[in-house]
C-alpha cells in the first residue's frame, strides 16, 4: 500500500498544532472516518463528554499542563514564541519522570525528544472548557502574546515607578490569577512528579468538570456523581443507559447517539464486506447480525436521522443525502443497491483514485483486517480512564 503524503505550508505554531491535532486524531484506532459521519460522532462526544479527545491519555495533564504554565509566567522571555517553545522543552524533559516506573498514558513516552504534539496543545481545549483557564477564547499561542504584552506593561509601570500589584489571590484554597483558576503544586512538584493525582487534585478536577458552565450538565459530569464500582462494568458506550437511570435532559441525548449508532453501524460493517470482496468472514457474520437485530427489525424504518441532523445543527448537505439513501437502501433489501451508496459516498469524500473501495492500490485485503469502527463510542472510553483517575485520587470509587 502506498503512504499518504501531506504538506502545508508552516504559517504559524497554531496552523502547525492544527494540521497535527489532525494527524493524530486519525492516528487512533476506530477513528479511520471512511464515509464522513465524523461530524456527527464528535458533535454527540462534544455534547456528552465536553472537554475531552481521543488523544487524551491521563488526568494529571490537566494539572502539568497549568503547574509549569504558572511558573513560566513568572519568567521573562523576549517573545511569545519563546514561552511556547520553553513550555515544549519542559514538557519534553518531564517524560523520563513520568515514564520511571513504566506508567500508563505517558505522552511521548516512546517519542521522547521528538514529541511533536504536546500535552500543553492536548489538553488545552479541556482546560478551557472546564475553566481552570479561564478564557475560553485564547488559543495557546493567544495566551502566550497576552503573557507578553502583561509583562511588559507591568515592566514599563516599574520604570515610572507605579509598580502594580500581581492579581493573585486565594480562593477556597485555589489560586486565582488572571489566567488560572487552579490549585498550586508543591514547590518540588517536578521531581516527585508521577502520573496519580493527588487528593486535592482529584477533588479540585471533579468539581471543575461538575460546575463549569460547559460541562456541569453533560453525561461526563453525571458518571462522575456515580459508583464507580458500577462504571468499571461497563467497556461499550451503548450499556451506559443500561447500568444507569439517566436524568432526562441527558437521557434524551444519550438515545439519540445510541439509535444514530445502531442506525449508521451496519454502513461501516457493510463497507468492510466490500472492501474485503466479501472475504472478511468477521465482517460477514457481523452484517448479518445487524440485519437481523431487533433495531434493524423494528426501529430503522422510523428512525429520524433529522432529529440527529437538527439537534447538532449540522449544515452539510451531502451527508443528510447519504442519510437519507442509506435508509432507503437499507429499507430495499437490495445489497447491490446498498454497496453502490457506499462505494459513491467514499469517493465522494475522497475522489476515485484515493478510494480503497475503488483503488486496490490504495489498500490490499489481508485476512482479518479492518477498516473503522464497527460502533461509535462518542469519546466514552476516554473520559471513563479520566474518571477512573479522579476516583483513584479521591481514595474511595464512592466517594
Amino acid at each position: 500500500m502506498n503512504a499518504l503524503k501531506l504538506g502545508w505550508i508552516d504559517y504559524s505554531s497554531e496552523h502547525r498544532d492544527k494540521v497535527m491535532a489532525v494527524l493524530h486524531a486519525l492516528a487512533e484506532p476506530g477513528a479511520v472516518d471512511e464515509l464522513g459521519i465524523g461530524l456527527i460522532r464528535d458533535g454527540f462526544a462534544d455534547i456528552l463528554f465536553p472537554g475531552t479527545s481521543t488523544i487524551q491519555t491521563r488526568a494529571k495533564y490537566f494539572f502539568i499542563v497549568p503547574y509549569l504554565l504558572m511558573e513560566l509566567e513568572k519568567k521573562s522571555f523576549s517573545t511569545p514564541k519563546e514561552l511556547i517553545d520553553q513550555l515544549g522543552e519542559e514538557e519534553v524533559s518531564l517524560i523520563e519522570t513520568l515514564n520511571k516506573e513504566d506508567s500508563s498514558g505517558v505522552i511521548g513516552a516512546r517519542a521522547g525528544k521528538k514529541l511533536k504534539r504536546k500535552p500543553s496543545n492536548i489538553y488545552w481545549n479541556g482546560l478551557r472548557t472546564f475553566e481552570v483557564f479561564k478564557h475560553s477564547s485564547l488559543s495557546l499561542d493567544n495566551y502566550a502574546k497576552a503573557v507578553f504584552r502583561m509583562k511588559n506593561k507591568k515592566e514599563a509601570a516599574k520604570s515610572f515607578g507605579n509598580e502594580e500589584s500581581d492579581e493573585a489571590g486565594s480562593i477556597s484554597g485555589e489560586y486565582s490569577s488572571t489566567f488560572w483558576r487552579c490549585i498550586l503544586p508543591e514547590s518540588n512538584w517536578k521531581y516527585s512528579l508521577s502520573m496519580e493525582l493527588s487528593f486535592d487534585e482529584a477533588h479540585f478536577l471533579k468539581e471543575r468538570i461538575t460546575t463549569a458552565e460547559k460541562s456541569k450538565d453533560s453525561l461526563f459530569s453525571y458518571l462522575l456523581s456515580q459508583d464507580f464500582d458500577k462504571l468499571k462494568k461497563i467497556d461499550d458506550f451503548d450499556a451506559i443507559g443500561d447500568m444507569f437511570s439517566l436524568p432526562d435532559n441527558l437521557f434524551e441525548d444519550y438515545i439519540r447517539a445510541k439509535r444514530f449508532n445502531q442506525f449508521i453501524s451496519g454502513a461501516n460493517i457493510r463497507y468492510n464486506v466490500i472492501l474485503s470482496d466479501g472475504e472478511n468472514k468477521k465482517a460477514l457474520q457481523k452484517w448479518s447480525e445487524w440485519l437481523n437485530s431487533s433495531f434493524v427489525k423494528e426501529e430503522f424504518e422510523s428512525f429520524n436521522y433529522m432529529d440527529v441532523i437538527n439537534r447538532l445543527h449540522i449544515k452539510n448537505s451531502k451527508l443528510i443525502i447519504f442519510l437519507r439513501e442509506w435508509q432507503k437502501a437499507v429499507l430495499s433489501g437490495d445489497h447491490t443497491t446498498i454497496d453502490r451508496l457506499i462505494i459513491k459516498r467514499e469517493i465522494e469524500l475522497k475522489s476515485r483514485d484515493r478510494s480503497k473501495l475503488q483503488n486496490s492500490k490504495i489498500f490490499t485485503y489481508e485476512d482479518g483486517a479492518w477498516v473503522g469502527t464497527p460502533k461509535l463510542q462518542y469519546r466514552f472510553k476516554d473520559a471513563k480512564v479520566i474518571i477512573e483517575d479522579i476516583f483513584a485520587g479521591l481514595g474511595d470509587y464512592n466517594a
